[in-house]
């Protein structure tokens, strides 16, 4: 089996060993009452007045890295997430929170950010210690198939991108709102994505992507999760999902747009639709809910995008900086030049500065062209 498709093996392993981690956070509610912790101003994403993290946030980013390491140490070091890894008990101890050899040492590690309470410690231990199969993932992915394909990507050249739970604030407050028209999901645990993404060091473009929705579909009391990958090769690209030509003129959006970019997309025809969490907008896309999304503002980073991002481009489409194509769609190849990269930017933050255009037909950009006018200046 080549590096990349054992990569993407442990990543969808590794995003159900995530969604199993945040359902089982989710569904006792003394527990996740004890585990929303108000992030410091230093984390804050500027857009919110409150922003969270949770104890599954930091257990997912660090199980992945630590799954990816095992299996690869020459990326362990090149894994960048949005969470640290510190986190404070209701006692105000502070523990750096790390998978560690042995379920044991790792249930003794979280019974002191739980308080002592070494049975839900254990519990969680056990799902970041549990061998994931493929069959075990929704839908179920066939392992032959990659036997007569070839995927060339170099492993040495990789970087990996990691958003453990993207809209966490629909995983806290669940406030379920659907577009019945459309079948969005405007709020809500269906908004919650787990965002894995790996990208070329030598280009910044992004090759290899996860999404996993933990919260999909919810029967018998269970909630079971869905997931979708991507990959883009120079050779040929692969996915889960297949290319739709079928346009819909739907434009998602954040409800913070600026409505002067609504005015001129609505007096175009395009129907927007507002709608929470920037990898479940981008998955919309993806899947042919949406025609594209659009956000003119740099409030979501590279781990927001990168794993969607990679979809995105095995479908054809992607993701491009809102400002350029705006201001300088006159210059150079949309698709090339003006696709957003993840190994450049500011240490600190990682913002996608320019805002950012997902699409999965690039015959939707010459549409939101002539809506947005050249030249357009914010």
């Amino acid at each position: 089996m080549k590096d990349v498709i054992k990569l993407l093996h442990l990543l969808l392993k590794s995003s159900e060993k995530a969604a199993n981690i945040a359902r089982a956070c989710r569904q006792n509610d003394s527990l996740f009452r004890l585990l929303i912790q108000e992030k410091s101003d230093d984390e804050k994403n500027p857009r919110f007045f409150r922003d969270f993290k949770t104890l599954a946030d930091v257990l997912i980013q660090e199980t992945i890295r630590h799954d990816i390491g095992g299996e690869f140490p020459e990326l362990a070091q090149m894994v960048k997430g949005e969470e640290t890894n510190v986190f404070s008990n209701t006692l105000d101890k502070t523990i750096v929170v790390e998978v560690c050899s042995t379920c044991d040492e790792t249930k003794n590690l979280l019974s002191q950010v739980l308080d002592d309470d070494i049975e839900t410690a254990g519990l969680l231990a056990m799902e970041i210690h549990r061998d994931i199969e493929l069959t075990e993932i929704s839908p179920v992915i066939d392992i032959n198939y990659f036997d007569n394909h070839n995927v060339d990507i170099d492993i040495n050249d990789l970087g990996i991108w990691i958003d453990p739970i993207d809209s966490t604030a629909d995983y806290i407050n669940a406030n379920t709102i659907i577009d019945e028209a459309t079948d969005l999901h405007l709020s809500g645990l269906k908004c919650v994505t787990v965002l894995i993404g790996a990208y070329l060091k030598s280009n910044g473009l992004p090759v290899l992507g996860v999404v996993n929705q933990p919260f999909f579909t919810y029967e018998n009391s269970q909630w079971r999760g869905n997931c979708y990958w991507g990959i883009h090769s120079p050779e040929k690209s692969h996915s889960s999902l297949e290319n739709s030509l079928v346009e819909n003129k739907i434009v998602v959006l954040s409800r913070y747009e600026d409505p002067n970019i609504k005015a001129k997309l609505s007096n175009c025809g395009f129907k927007l639709i507002e709608v929470a969490g920037a990898g479940y907008k981008i998955l919309t896309v993806a899947i042919g809910q949406a025609d594209a999304y659009i956000l003119s503002k740099k409030s979501t980073y590279k781990w927001d995008t990168c794993g969607p991002h990679a979809i995105l481009r095995s479908l054809g489409g992607g993701i491009i900086d809102f400002k350029k194509f705006t201001v300088n769609n006159e210059h150079g190849d949309t698709q090339n030049d003006f696709q957003l990269i993840y190994n450049e930017g500011d240490e600190s933050k990682h913002s996608n500065i320019g805002g950012l255009i997902a699409y999965r037909n690039p015959e939707t950009l010459e549409l939101l062209r002539q809506s947005l006018g050249l030249s357009t200046k914010l």
